[in-house]
Protein backbone atom coordinates (compact mmCIF):
# COMPACT_ATOMS: atom_id res chain seq x y z
CA UNK A 1 0.00 0.00 0.00
CA UNK A 2 0.97 3.18 -1.12
CA UNK A 3 0.50 5.31 2.49
CA UNK A 4 -1.73 4.93 5.19
CA UNK A 5 -3.01 8.48 4.56
CA UNK A 6 -4.41 11.10 2.35
CA UNK A 7 -5.24 14.53 1.85
CA UNK A 8 -7.44 15.72 -0.80
CA UNK A 9 -7.99 19.27 -3.18
CA UNK A 10 -10.04 19.57 -5.42
CA UNK A 11 -13.02 20.57 -7.13
CA UNK A 12 -17.38 18.81 -6.98
CA UNK A 13 -15.54 15.89 -8.63
CA UNK A 14 -13.89 15.03 -5.49
CA UNK A 15 -17.12 15.16 -3.84
CA UNK A 16 -18.76 12.88 -5.75
CA UNK A 17 -20.74 14.94 -7.63
CA UNK A 18 -22.98 13.55 -11.11
CA UNK A 19 -26.45 13.89 -12.45
CA UNK A 20 -29.06 11.31 -11.92
CA UNK A 21 -30.08 10.81 -15.06
CA UNK A 22 -33.59 8.90 -13.33
CA UNK A 23 -34.64 11.53 -11.23
CA UNK A 24 -33.00 14.71 -13.74
CA UNK A 25 -30.93 16.22 -11.23
CA UNK A 26 -27.72 16.35 -9.57
CA UNK A 27 -26.58 14.11 -6.67
CA UNK A 28 -23.30 12.56 -5.40
CA UNK A 29 -22.28 9.18 -6.23
CA UNK A 30 -21.88 6.75 -3.15
CA UNK A 31 -19.18 4.74 -4.34
CA UNK A 32 -16.07 7.31 -4.90
CA UNK A 33 -12.70 6.32 -4.61
CA UNK A 34 -12.06 7.67 -0.95
CA UNK A 35 -14.64 6.06 0.33
CA UNK A 36 -12.99 2.71 -1.32
CA UNK A 37 -9.68 3.58 0.29
CA UNK A 38 -10.94 4.07 3.88
CA UNK A 39 -12.30 0.64 3.43
CA UNK A 40 -9.03 -0.10 2.93
CA UNK A 41 -7.98 1.93 6.44
CA UNK A 42 -6.82 4.82 4.87
CA UNK A 43 -7.02 7.65 6.66
CA UNK A 44 -8.83 10.55 4.38
CA UNK A 45 -9.40 14.35 4.65
CA UNK A 46 -11.11 15.76 2.09
CA UNK A 47 -10.81 19.43 1.22
CA UNK A 48 -12.78 19.66 -1.46
CA UNK A 49 -15.48 21.80 -2.51
CA UNK A 50 -17.71 22.22 -5.26
CA UNK A 51 -16.86 24.86 -7.87
CA UNK A 52 -13.52 25.23 -6.44
CA UNK A 53 -10.56 27.14 -8.44
CA UNK A 54 -6.77 27.21 -7.14
CA UNK A 55 -7.62 30.90 -6.44
CA UNK A 56 -10.61 30.01 -3.67
CA UNK A 57 -8.15 27.22 -2.99
CA UNK A 58 -5.71 28.82 -1.82
CA UNK A 59 -7.83 31.73 -0.31
CA UNK A 60 -9.12 28.44 2.37
CA UNK A 61 -5.69 26.98 3.20
CA UNK A 62 -6.29 28.37 6.74
CA UNK A 63 -9.30 26.13 6.82
CA UNK A 64 -7.92 22.83 5.57
CA UNK A 65 -7.49 20.02 7.03
CA UNK A 66 -3.97 18.50 6.72
CA UNK A 67 -2.64 15.14 7.99
CA UNK A 68 1.51 14.89 7.95
CA UNK A 69 3.33 12.16 6.08
CA UNK A 70 0.14 11.58 3.69
CA UNK A 71 -0.10 11.89 -0.02
CA UNK A 72 -1.26 15.32 -0.59
CA UNK A 73 -3.81 14.75 -3.80
CA UNK A 74 -4.10 18.70 -6.07
CA UNK A 75 -6.53 18.42 -8.61
CA UNK A 76 -7.58 21.55 -10.71
CA UNK A 77 -8.14 23.35 -13.50
CA UNK A 78 -12.35 22.67 -14.56
CA UNK A 79 -12.92 25.37 -12.75
CA UNK A 80 -10.54 27.59 -13.78
CA UNK A 81 -10.10 26.98 -16.88
CA UNK A 82 -14.02 28.17 -17.53
CA UNK A 83 -15.07 30.88 -18.89
CA UNK A 84 -18.08 33.35 -17.86
CA UNK A 85 -20.42 32.43 -20.86
CA UNK A 86 -23.13 35.24 -20.42
CA UNK A 87 -20.61 37.62 -21.10
CA UNK A 88 -19.01 35.91 -24.07
CA UNK A 89 -22.80 35.39 -25.67
CA UNK A 90 -22.93 39.58 -24.81
CA UNK A 91 -19.33 40.11 -26.36
CA UNK A 92 -18.27 37.33 -28.71
CA UNK A 93 -15.78 39.34 -30.91
CA UNK A 94 -13.55 40.23 -27.51
CA UNK A 95 -10.95 37.75 -26.33
CA UNK A 96 -12.16 36.31 -22.97
CA UNK A 97 -10.10 34.88 -20.29
CA UNK A 98 -11.22 31.87 -17.94
CA UNK A 99 -12.03 32.38 -13.98
CA UNK A 100 -8.26 32.18 -13.58
CA UNK A 101 -5.96 32.76 -16.03
CA UNK A 102 -3.59 30.09 -17.26
CA UNK A 103 -0.29 31.84 -15.80
CA UNK A 104 -1.94 32.36 -12.45
CA UNK A 105 -3.04 28.65 -12.08
CA UNK A 106 0.13 27.60 -12.75
CA UNK A 107 1.50 29.90 -10.26
CA UNK A 108 -1.34 28.84 -7.71
CA UNK A 109 -0.38 24.85 -8.42
CA UNK A 110 2.61 26.08 -7.35
CA UNK A 111 2.10 27.69 -4.53
CA UNK A 112 -0.37 24.09 -3.41
CA UNK A 113 2.62 22.29 -4.24
CA UNK A 114 4.84 24.33 -1.69
CA UNK A 115 1.91 24.33 0.96
CA UNK A 116 1.49 20.40 1.18
CA UNK A 117 5.75 20.17 1.29
CA UNK A 118 5.42 22.77 4.23
CA UNK A 119 2.66 20.45 5.81
CA UNK A 120 5.18 17.62 5.29
CA UNK A 121 3.00 15.90 2.85
CA UNK A 122 3.25 14.35 -0.54
CA UNK A 123 2.00 16.19 -3.12
CA UNK A 124 0.61 14.48 -5.85
CA UNK A 125 -0.83 16.52 -8.87
CA UNK A 126 -3.77 15.04 -10.45
CA UNK A 127 -5.08 16.23 -14.29
CA UNK A 128 -8.19 17.43 -14.33
CA UNK A 129 -10.34 14.90 -16.56
CA UNK A 130 -11.42 16.10 -20.20
CA UNK A 131 -14.45 17.78 -20.95
CA UNK A 132 -17.22 16.09 -23.34
CA UNK A 133 -17.16 19.33 -25.30
CA UNK A 134 -21.00 18.81 -27.37
CA UNK A 135 -22.54 17.55 -23.68
CA UNK A 136 -20.83 20.85 -22.04
CA UNK A 137 -21.87 23.43 -24.80
CA UNK A 138 -25.86 22.20 -24.63
CA UNK A 139 -25.57 22.05 -20.76
CA UNK A 140 -24.17 25.92 -20.49
CA UNK A 141 -25.51 27.73 -23.78
CA UNK A 142 -29.32 26.89 -22.14
CA UNK A 143 -30.83 30.25 -22.50
CA UNK A 144 -27.97 32.28 -23.81
CA UNK A 145 -27.45 33.22 -27.83
CA UNK A 146 -26.04 30.18 -29.00
CA UNK A 147 -24.68 31.82 -32.09
CA UNK A 148 -23.12 34.72 -30.92
CA UNK A 149 -21.26 31.61 -28.56
CA UNK A 150 -20.48 29.68 -31.63
CA UNK A 151 -18.71 32.91 -32.91
CA UNK A 152 -16.35 32.78 -30.07
CA UNK A 153 -15.78 29.54 -29.95
CA UNK A 154 -15.45 28.76 -33.97
CA UNK A 155 -16.65 24.78 -33.03
CA UNK A 156 -17.17 23.07 -29.83
CA UNK A 157 -13.97 21.39 -29.74
CA UNK A 158 -12.10 24.55 -28.83
CA UNK A 159 -13.95 24.06 -25.47
CA UNK A 160 -11.89 20.89 -24.57
CA UNK A 161 -8.20 22.26 -26.21
CA UNK A 162 -9.47 25.42 -24.23
CA UNK A 163 -9.26 23.16 -20.89
CA UNK A 164 -6.44 20.90 -21.84
CA UNK A 165 -4.28 24.00 -21.86
CA UNK A 166 -4.85 24.05 -17.97
CA UNK A 167 -3.94 20.24 -18.25
CA UNK A 168 -0.44 20.59 -19.99
CA UNK A 169 -0.04 23.62 -17.40
CA UNK A 170 -0.53 21.72 -14.27
CA UNK A 171 1.52 18.65 -15.35
CA UNK A 172 4.42 21.37 -16.14
CA UNK A 173 4.42 23.14 -13.20
CA UNK A 174 4.94 19.52 -11.42
CA UNK A 175 7.55 18.42 -13.23
CA UNK A 176 9.62 21.44 -12.75
CA UNK A 177 8.96 21.34 -9.24
CA UNK A 178 10.02 17.23 -9.19
CA UNK A 179 6.66 16.61 -7.95
CA UNK A 180 5.05 13.34 -9.12
CA UNK A 181 1.48 13.28 -11.35
CA UNK A 182 -0.97 11.28 -11.55
CA UNK A 183 -2.40 11.16 -14.92
CA UNK A 184 -5.81 10.52 -14.67
CA UNK A 185 -6.95 12.31 -17.68
CA UNK A 186 -5.29 10.36 -19.85
CA UNK A 187 -6.91 7.16 -18.18
CA UNK A 188 -10.35 8.90 -19.07
CA UNK A 189 -9.10 8.86 -23.00
CA UNK A 190 -7.38 5.91 -23.41
CA UNK A 191 -10.91 4.13 -22.63
CA UNK A 192 -13.10 3.39 -25.80
CA UNK A 193 -16.32 4.07 -24.19
CA UNK A 194 -15.45 7.71 -22.78
CA UNK A 195 -18.52 9.17 -23.64
CA UNK A 196 -19.96 6.34 -21.58
CA UNK A 197 -17.94 7.70 -18.33
CA UNK A 198 -19.42 11.29 -18.26
CA UNK A 199 -22.59 12.15 -17.54
CA UNK A 200 -25.07 14.46 -19.13
CA UNK A 201 -23.32 17.73 -18.16
CA UNK A 202 -20.52 16.54 -19.67
CA UNK A 203 -18.06 17.97 -17.26
CA UNK A 204 -18.76 15.40 -14.32
CA UNK A 205 -18.26 11.51 -14.29
CA UNK A 206 -21.34 9.04 -14.89
CA UNK A 207 -21.38 6.30 -12.32
CA UNK A 208 -19.26 4.57 -14.35
CA UNK A 209 -16.78 7.13 -14.04
CA UNK A 210 -16.66 7.11 -10.76
CA UNK A 211 -16.35 3.16 -11.18
CA UNK A 212 -12.96 3.86 -13.12
CA UNK A 213 -12.03 6.46 -10.61
CA UNK A 214 -12.09 3.98 -8.32
CA UNK A 215 -9.98 1.37 -10.05
CA UNK A 216 -7.72 3.66 -11.06
CA UNK A 217 -7.15 5.11 -7.36
CA UNK A 218 -6.80 1.55 -6.35
CA UNK A 219 -4.11 0.82 -8.63
CA UNK A 220 -1.96 3.70 -7.62
CA UNK A 221 -2.10 2.74 -4.60
CA UNK A 222 -1.79 -0.28 -4.59
CA UNK A 223 -5.14 -1.68 -3.48
CA UNK A 224 -7.57 -3.87 -5.56
CA UNK A 225 -10.62 -2.40 -5.55
CA UNK A 226 -14.17 -5.19 -6.16
CA UNK A 227 -14.35 -4.18 -9.66
CA UNK A 228 -10.69 -4.40 -11.09
CA UNK A 229 -11.44 -8.05 -12.21
CA UNK A 230 -15.03 -7.23 -13.93
CA UNK A 231 -13.61 -5.22 -16.02
CA UNK A 232 -10.95 -4.59 -19.00
CA UNK A 233 -9.65 -0.98 -18.55
CA UNK A 234 -6.44 0.31 -19.54
CA UNK A 235 -4.23 3.03 -17.29
CA UNK A 236 -1.50 4.75 -17.24
CA UNK A 237 -2.12 6.18 -13.73
CA UNK A 238 1.26 8.22 -12.72
CA UNK A 239 4.37 8.79 -14.03
CA UNK A 240 7.79 10.26 -12.33
CA UNK A 241 8.88 13.81 -13.60
CA UNK A 242 12.52 12.84 -13.79
CA UNK A 243 11.57 10.69 -16.97
CA UNK A 244 9.03 13.35 -18.07
CA UNK A 245 10.03 16.20 -20.39
CA UNK A 246 11.97 19.06 -19.36
CA UNK A 247 9.76 22.45 -19.84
Amino acid sequence: MLNNQLCIFGDSIYCGVTFDETFGRYTLCRNTFDKKLRSFGVTVRNNARPGCTTDIALNHLDEARVLPGAVCLISFGGNDSDLEWEKVAADPDHYHEGKVSLAQFKENIRELILFAREKQMQPVVCTPLPVAAERYFETFSKGLDRSALMRYLHNTEYIYRWQERYALGAQQVACSMNCEVFDLRSIFLYQRDFSALMCRDGIHPSAAGYTLMTQAFCSFWGVESASDTQSQRVFHPFFNPASAFSF
